[in-house]
């Protein structure tokens, strides 16, 4: 019986427009906002307008949803794997203290790893005066875009990923997923 009472009680509020589970009203709340907009609080529409405005400016050029490396200039693996084969290029370390060395005059810009130059190229075409190094034919085609097919958010490195949708069949994603499974 004690169960019947508790529904009637709250069917008689519910009608009777109480609202006991809906937040207080504030001042805030009270003022007209438009629906379809964020504004973060403290801030005016046309000051949040501004500071997206000038965010959009500061990042209109830069590929902010690329893989890899933006600060330097790279070449792809192979291109690299054929050029160290032929003698043409090693294993760069960044010398102990370069920092010092190049302020000093003791070290060379090109003799520092392009990958901790500022705006760095595997081909020392960013130092002034320095000898450029031979690009192959690998490197021209990675540098013309080369580069997009070998890149994959897989974790298995390249290849189609992970079905995180549930889309392809299970078979499917073995198969694509596990070389060599049938």
């Amino acid at each position: 019986m004690t169960t019947f009472k508790t529904l009637a009680i709250l069917a008689v509020l519910s009608l009777s427009g109480v609202s006991a589970f809906a937040p207080a009203p504030t001042a805030s709340s009270s003022r007209l906002a438009p629906l379809n907009a964020y504004v973060p609080d403290g801030l005016s529409p046309q000051e949040w307008n501004r500071i997206k405005q000038q965010e959009q400016q500061k990042f209109k050029n830069k590929d902010l949803g690329r893989l890899g490396p933006r600060g330097f200039k790279s070449r792809s693996m192979e291109a690299w794997q054929k050029a160290y084969e032929r003698g043409e290029t090693g294993h760069h370390f960044a010398p102990i203290g370069f920092r010092e060395k190049l302020k000093q005059g003791l070290l060379k810009k090109e003799d520092v790893p392009y990958m901790l130059r500022p705006g760095g190229k595997w081909d020392n075409s960013d130092v002034f005066g320095a000898k450029t190094k031979r690009w192959l034919k690998e490197d021209k085609e990675y540098a013309k875009g080369g580069y997009k097919k070998e890149q994959s958010a897989s974790i298995l490195g390249s290849g189609p990923g992970f079905d995180w949708t549930g889309s392809r069949p299970r078979s499917e994603n073995l198969k694509k997923l596990v070389p060599g499974l049938s």
